[in-house]
């Protein structure tokens, strides 16, 4: 423990040492009548001892790294041995545009790709629905066919690179998913080489996209876990489902709420992969 490193007699002059410089500074210099506080609410004090770490145990709540309580990462060599993957959003147009920027990305340094789909692919419609001309290929790329998968990716070494789909509704999520484990089958790409993200979070549909929703809650959260245990059987390198609740904070949430919202998702999905069968050990 940290504070067992000092004595209570330290611990004591440390004390009375910072109550003589709160009432000395504060005597001559007044703060503003600001809120002193973070983004989560939680009240920011002017100074900190090692008096606030009471009760504190180094191994308890901080440990190493790669060992619970994972304060300092997952992975116990964490940066040091692998950097994170390098990759930028794209996705503009039809799918050769795409795949030349897919390419370019690549070459100058990208370790992965992040592909971003336009409205139209994520909502279920095909680009010649004249319903959604207006909105095909802008902001994320147009990809109505397996042949669209096909071109997409066309001389991109999938089995070496990581591919995240920012599919972020379930709905769409299993066709463009589906679309690319096809391609790479016909690639002759086994589904177990794949290395990817799929985003398929069913309160990006359910609460946080301005789009009219295309399915249900109840279905898009039992989509969501479908995907999930086809991975867990078929694909296990790809992770199935990201919580991201950076979205949820963008569409209004607070800081609590953020973490709520990505836990309680995380959990209800747990339990009801637990509940189909699954080890958690095996999907988690």
């Amino acid at each position: 423990m940290t504070t067992a490193l000092l004595n209570d007699d330290k611990m004591e002059k440390i004390g009375k040492a910072s109550q003589a410089w709160r009432d000395e500074a504060y005597s001559c210099h007044k703060e503003l009548k600001n809120k002193y506080e973070t983004l989560s609410g939680f009240a920011i004090n002017p100074l900190y001892t090692p008096q606030d770490l009471q009760g504190w145990d180094y191994l308890r709540d901080l440990g190493f790294p790669g060992e619970a309580p994972y304060v300092r990462g997952v992975h116990p060599t964490m940066y040091r041995g692998r950097t994170w993957t390098h990759r930028q959003l794209a996705g503009f147009g039809p799918p050769e545009e795409t795949n030349k920027r897919y390419k370019f990305l690549l070459s100058q340094g990208a370790t992965g790709i992040n592909g971003v789909f336009d409205y139209p692919t994520l909502r279920g419609y095909d680009s010649d629905d004249p319903d959604v001309y207006a909105d095909v290929g802008r902001g994320g790329v147009s990809i109505d066919s397996i042949e669209d998968m096909r071109i997409l990716f066309e001389g991109i070494p999938i089995d070496e690179v990581s591919v995240s789909l920012v599919t972020c509704q379930p709905i769409c999520n299993i066709s463009v998913q589906s679309m690319y484990f096809a391609n790479a089958g016909n690639r002759g790409v086994p589904l177990n080489r794949l290395a990817g993200t799929s985003q398929n979070d069913f309160l990006m549909e359910t609460a946080i996209t301005i789009a009219p929703g295309v399915t249900p809650p109840k279905v898009s959260f039992r989509l969501s876990c479908d995907a999930i245990e086809f991975c867990t059987k078929y694909a296990p390198r790809w992770n199935p489902v990201s919580f991201s609740g950076y979205n949820y904070r963008e569409a209004g949430c607070t800081a609590p709420q953020e973490v709520a919202f990505m836990i309680a998702n995380a959990v209800a999905c747990s339990e009801e992969l637990i509940r189909r069968g699954h080890d958690i050990d095996v999907f988690a």
